[in-house]
């Protein structure tokens, strides 16, 4: 029995490093966008792993990769890339999204069940670290106009 789960095993890890290696031509290859190309290219061969590894998790859960490609750009600028709740934030707050054009029947629900109350709380910080912000900026003591060096 173990060595049939072995095989099985080795049989699903070749395939992920085939599907890993089309992923690394299709990049080579301009299949994808220029910005794309030279973001997968600066990582390292682990870092392209696990980026492999994220967009294949949420593309599969799409009808079609282009609204993950076209937002995509906007995701990678930013130094922690979480791609399945980084999409999910984008689609959220997306006034175009229509989520059964997107994802596959029942995986928007799962998305849901899964970040909701995360960006819900990330929002809420953000909300009241801007209020304390304004507050701080409203109440600071300004200098006199009679005290300017000129």
């Amino acid at each position: 029995m173990s060595s049939i789960k072995n095989m099985k095993r080795h049989y699903l890890s070749s395939l992920k490093a085939l599907e890993f290696s089309v992923f690394q031509e299709e990049h080579k290859n301009g299949v994808y966008p220029n910005w794309m190309r030279r973001y997968f290219e600066s990582l390292t061969e682990g870092e392209q792993w696990d980026y492999f590894l994220a967009y294949r998790n949420v593309a599969d859960q799409m009808v079609s990769e282009s609204y993950l490609v076209d937002h995509l750009k906007w995701i990678l600028k930013y130094p922690t890339i979480e791609l399945e709740y980084n999409i999910y934030a984008k689609a959220v707050f997306d006034p175009d999204f229509y989520e059964s054009d997107v994802f596959r029947p029942g995986k928007w629900d799962k998305l849901q069940e899964k970040y909701a109350a995360r960006l819900h709380q990330e929002e809420e910080e953000i909300n009241l670290a801007e209020e304390r912000r304004r507050a701080t900026l409203a109440f600071s003591p300004k200098k006199p106009e009679d005290t300017l060096p000129f």
